[in-house]
């Protein structure tokens, strides 16, 4: 879907009730804008609710949701984004020998990967990107994971989950934040 006719945007409502501070990190337009609170607080389902967004946002583009490890992903972020697109009745398929669950109203793909090995993280285009649990994960992966941010036609935020990087202060471990795509 990268290179061909561009999907009509689609329009879909979500069963979510934010609480204020996801409500405010929704909102929130900073280049980097961050949701930071303890376990319990909502971060996992906020950061769900955006790579949700971004997907229908980017219609067939490529987004990527990690985390430190494999199992950490799936018993976490992977859990909290199934059971949000299953609430909602939104169709997807999950390619679990791949690690991708692909949206199939937008065509939107999103990669599910750990980013322990951030070596293997090049030669994706992504038009966005959300980590989970980033300050349990080695610098490089973040730096790879931002030049990958390469897509052209990517729109809105594209994001990451942080922890005391790129001048953010007071995250917990559990911490995200998303980036904003510079404006050309």
């Amino acid at each position: 879907m990268g290179g061909g006719a561009e999907r009509e945007r689609i329009k879909r409502g979500i069963v979510y009730s934010p609480l204020f501070s996801q409500a405010r990190f929704h909102a929130c337009t900073a280049r980097f804008k961050g949701y930071s609170g303890s376990i319990g607080s909502g971060k996992s389902q906020a950061l769900c609710q955006e790579a949700i967004k971004l997907s229908y946002i980017n219609t067939g583009r490529t987004g990527l949701i990690g985390a430190p490890t494999y199992p950490m992903l799936r018993d976490a972020t992977l859990g909290t984004l199934l059971e949000v697109l299953e609430r909602n009745v939104i169709p997807y398929e999950h390619n679990k020998a791949e690690n991708v669950l692909t949206m199939v109203e937008t065509g939107s793909k999103i990669l599910l990967r750990a980013v322990d090995e951030f070596e293997r993280l090049r030669g994706t285009n992504l038009a966005w990107f959300g980590v989970d649990e980033l300050t349990y994960t080695a610098e490089e992966a973040w730096l790879r994971l931002e030049g990958r941010l390469r897509d052209p036609l990517a729109k809105g935020c594209v994001g990451s989950q942080s922890g005391r990087r790129k001048g953010t202060t007071g995250y917990t471990a559990n911490s995200w934040r998303i980036l904003r795509r510079p404006t050309r």
